[in-house]
């Protein structure tokens, strides 16, 4: 039986492919494309031209012609080749090392793949050297000369998985400037830029658990047969964790990991697990496409596991983190898009209560929407085992407080988050929120419908998600009536 101590073997160990798209190499595709025509044809017929004067005079008489006609030959091979080179844009890098794409087979001397124990130090560059804002990664191994890629190159998650790789098979490897005080250049939606390093793997289950012996899975670790690789930790709490992971069909996926305590009574633990059964099937059933899927949830070796899809994007807190208060615009569009999420969840039979809409678990993904990622299954589960309240308190309703959660609760929930998102500040706890307070730019009628939402009496706020989505979007269109009057 495979339990969530086990790694995967050496020579079983998951291969990880990072695209690698450098602005040269599209440059140097498009030449050689463009010339292989030209060197295809014209070469050749050249080629022939000159072979057959060498032939007719004899090479002795000719041999400056015969060197020009093999010189021709191998101009065809020599586009192949650079297309090749430009069209290789993998890195790869697993348990043993990193292996680098074609195009740098002369500066890395032949030697394309890399044990991670021949890597001294990574460098963070810009044009002039070592910057806290950099352009680029330079890798400087042991026998070659320092190997440099634009950050650009890199997606963001592959950027991540890269680190995470790092942490795991190169602890040791010095980073210049230190990689704490380092921000990288990785595109948004929104056009902001600087992402902590130290930040990178904030998530909602930080310091929401008390200290414990919790020992959280290696890289490499495999359950449920082989079916699940986990490639790297995202976050860690006392008594949970989250990893990046891969399915067999190397599809990314997220691995949410909670443990009950040890010392937790049988019928308190009992209680917990058919709980954390009833509402993780309830989940796997949910079919909305702004909700990360559920893909199943399994019980190994003591730990509880629920899987759920990877989303690419950047969560609304570190948004605002990195780019500050957002538009009101924006925020309107977001608040209706998770209005319509809630509603969908709150019309299920019987409703669904997420007790946790904050800006951790809502994703701006790549699509220029919201998705929402993460559920309160585990954490309550948890919860229940350690007679522990979880949850950020500033999102948090006073009913939900008390251990009486309803769905007025969420809206709650979503007027703290839509305060969080206008002000960049997180609102006052078991209070009602006025973002206009804090950003006079707010306008009244939004600020009006954020009280709405939070006030402290739950029988006093906003009907229902319905009527909230449909209150954001008429707001929507008067402040569209109003810009176009003006």
């Amino acid at each position: 039986m495979t339990t969530q101590t086990e790694v995967l073997k050496v020579d079983e160990q998951p291969e990880i492919v990072a695209p690698y798209k450098s602005a040269a190499s599209r440059v140097g595709l498009v030449v050689f494309i463009s010339l292989l025509p030209v060197w295809g044809v014209w070469a050749v017929y050249v080629a022939c031209w000159l072979l057959r004067g060498v032939l007719q005079g004899g090479l002795s008489d000719y041999l400056d012609l015969f060197v020009l006609a093999v010189l021709f030959l191998h101009l065809p091979v020599i586009g192949i080749t650079g297309i090749h080179a430009c069209l290789d844009n993998k890195i790869r890098y697993s348990h043993e090392g990193i292996t680098f794409p074609f195009r740098f087979y002369l500066q890395l001397k032949g030697k394309l793949s890399r044990q991670w124990q021949s890597l001294q130090q990574i460098d963070f560059t810009d044009i002039g050297g070592p910057s806290i804002n950099p352009n680029y990664i330079v890798f400087r191994f042991k026998d070659t000369d320092p190997l440099l890629l634009e950050l650009a190159g890199l997606e963001e998650r592959d950027l991540r998985e890269l680190i995470m790789t790092l942490d795991a098979y190169a602890p040791d490897v010095e980073y210049v400037p230190p990689r704490a005080k380092v921000a990288l250049s990785m595109p948004s939606l929104t056009g902001t830029k600087s992402t902590s390093f130290t930040k990178l793997w904030e998530s909602e289950l930080n310091s929401r658990f008390t200290s414990t012996a919790f020992v959280p899975l290696e890289p490499g670790s495999i359950l449920q047969n082989g079916a699940i690789v986990v490639i790297g930790q995202i976050a860690f709490g006392g008594l949970s964790a989250i990893y990046l992971a891969r399915r067999r069909d190397s599809t990314r996926v997220v691995l949410k990991e909670a443990v009950v305590p040890a010392n937790t009574d049988k019928e308190t633990c009992d209680k917990a697990l058919s709980m954390f059964d009833r509402e993780a099937t309830l989940l796997i059933a949910l079919k909305h496409e702004r909700i990360a899927k559920v893909y199943d949830h399994f019980v190994e070796g003591g730990r509880h596991y629920l899987l759920l899809e990877h989303i690419d994007g950047t969560d609304l807190r570190r948004l605002v983190r990195d780019a500050g208060p957002q538009p009101e615009a924006f925020v309107l569009r977001w608040g209706a898009e998770i209005a319509d999420i809630l509603d969908y969840l709150h019309s299920q039979s019987p409703p669904i209560v997420h007790r946790d809409v904050t800006p951790d678990n809502l994703v701006l993904a790549n699509d220029g929407h919201i998705t929402l990622i993460d559920f309160g299954a585990a954490n309550e589960f948890v919860g229940t085992a350690t007679g522990t309240l979880i949850g950020k308190q500033s999102y948090i309703s006073p009913e939900q407080f008390r251990g009486k959660a309803q769905t007025s609760s969420d809206l709650y929930s979503l007027g703290c988050t839509l305060h969080f998102l206008l002000t960049g500040q997180d609102p006052e706890p078991l209070s009602e929120s006025s973002p206009r307070s804090v950003n006079p730019a707010v306008s009244t009628q939004l600020d009006r419908i954020v009280a709405s939402c939070t006030t402290e009496e739950n029988e006093l706020r906003i009907v229902d998600a319905k009527v909230l989505a449909k209150s954001l979007r008429q707001l929507i269109d008067s402040s569209a009536r109003s810009g176009n009057h003006e």
